[in-house]
């Protein structure tokens, strides 16, 4: 079974390259990333348990719905009605960029007194354990009042980054000293996949662009793992003792024989309804309506731990999906998702640079579906980008267009 399913993400790889000619297609990512993790969780002596033939049936259900709608939306000819089609963003971001800077110097800032407060000895443990908290509901920590806004401006700052680096293409000094704030203070997070958020990014953009020659390739590799693990290291505990194999099995490969588990014990995840691993932005909404709904007390599985044999707390993009609904949740939300991605791609094709923005800046959930979902699981954040990308690049002129 592995090795035909193997063939098969090969083969739809291929199809897509051979039909867009590019590798920034999500249906190319999606199915040739699966090929690769797959392809080495056969070949490296990992440790970790073998996968059964359920999952690489649930794996190659979730595949063909993800890639199929991705392509189909391509085809698809639909009407708007405002002008996306704008080349720079507008004029906001000249009051924007003072508030940026302004707003990530407060905000790191803040990250080091509340990794301070939690960790003196190690403010980016510190930070880890306030981020983990804050997950549970249970983090004291309270920011001054000026930091909680700065927070809430910078997370934004990526799409800000990709708007003025390779959008206007400006290359200042305020843009460079952003740039570095930027990247100081995604590494003072203390969160890895934060940090893949920004150099995804580039690498996303390199690719649309075809300028992603070898080098270049090879200094992102080298960047994204040298800064994944400095931030690794940075937050580790005294005593700490690095295994690279055993790094690169965590958090590559163990999520997929922990989905496996779950496909096979049967247990029942729910606790009060079905979509609440999914759907849980919705719930404050139904609970201010008045109905009588909590959704499930550790939604990001911070206590649920699968030992594979190492133990790991994360599932693949597919865990939510499918204890929330089943196969049914793999079949809607692969379509879904692959309807979105390829109509976010389609509008690059046209040329719509609010579309290169929003794809760039998520493209790292592309890219980590072997680890979970970040799309639903942090919705109002990839709501908010999505509206606040549509700000930078609105026109006021409005027409009949059809894409």
């Amino acid at each position: 079974m592995s090795f035909v399913v193997i063939i098969i993400l090969l083969l739809l790889a291929c199809a897509t390259y051979r039909i867009f000619k590019t590798i920034s297609h999500p249906a190319f990512i999606t199915s040739f990333l699966w090929f690769c993790i797959l392809l080495i969780y056969q070949t490296l002596d990992h440790g970790l348990y073998a996968l059964s033939d359920k999952f690489y049936g649930v794996l190659l259900l979730w595949n063909i719905g993800f890639c199929f709608s991705s392509l189909a939306i391509c085809y698809v000819r639909f009407p708007i009605f405002v002008n996306w089609r704008y080349e720079r963003y507008n004029s906001a971001m000249k009051v924007l960029l003072p508030i940026f800077i302004i707003s990530l110097i407060i905000a790191i800032y803040g990250l080091y007194i509340k990794g301070n407060y939690y960790n003196s000895d190690n403010i980016f443990r510190g930070i880890r354990e306030s981020s983990v908290l804050a997950m549970e509901g249970e983090d004291d920590f309270q920011y001054p009042i000026y930091v909680t806004f700065a927070m809430a401006v910078v997370g934004q700052s990526v799409a800000v980054l990709i708007s003025l680096l390779y959008v206007e293409k400006k290359k200042n000094l305020f843009v460079i000293i952003y740039a570095c704030l930027v990247l100081l203070f995604f590494v003072m997070r203390s969160n890895k996949y934060a940090m893949a958020q920004l150099l995804l990014a580039f690498w996303a953009i390199s690719s649309y662009n075809n300028t992603l020659s070898k080098r270049k390739l090879f200094v992102y590799l080298v960047c994204f793992l040298g800064l994944m693990l400095t931030v690794h290291l940075l937050r580790a505990g005294d005593g700490y003792e690095f295994d690279f194999v055993k790094f690169i099995s965590v958090y590559f490969l163990a999520p997929l024989p922990a989905f496996d588990n779950v496909l096979n014990t049967y247990i029942d995840y729910i606790s009060d309804f079905h979509g609440e691993y999914t759907l849980r932005f919705i719930i404050p909404f139904l609970q201010t309506l008045g109905f009588s709904v909590e959704g499930n007390p550790d939604p990001f599985n911070l206590y649920n731990w699968t030992y594979t044999p190492l133990p790991v707390n994360v599932y693949t993009i597919m865990f939510s999906y499918y204890v929330d609904w089943g196969y049914w949740g793999i079949i809607v939300f692969s379509i879904l998702l692959g309807t979105f991605w390829g109509g976010i791609w389609k509008g690059m094709e046209k040329g719509y640079k609010v579309a290169l923005v929003i794809y760039s800046s998520f493209f790292y959930m592309l890219v980590f579906q072997f680890f979970a979902d970040f799309f639903f699981q942090y919705f109002w954040v990839t709501f908010q980008t999505i509206l606040f990308a549509l700000f930078l690049f609105f026109s006021k002129h409005t027409y009949k267009n059809r894409i």
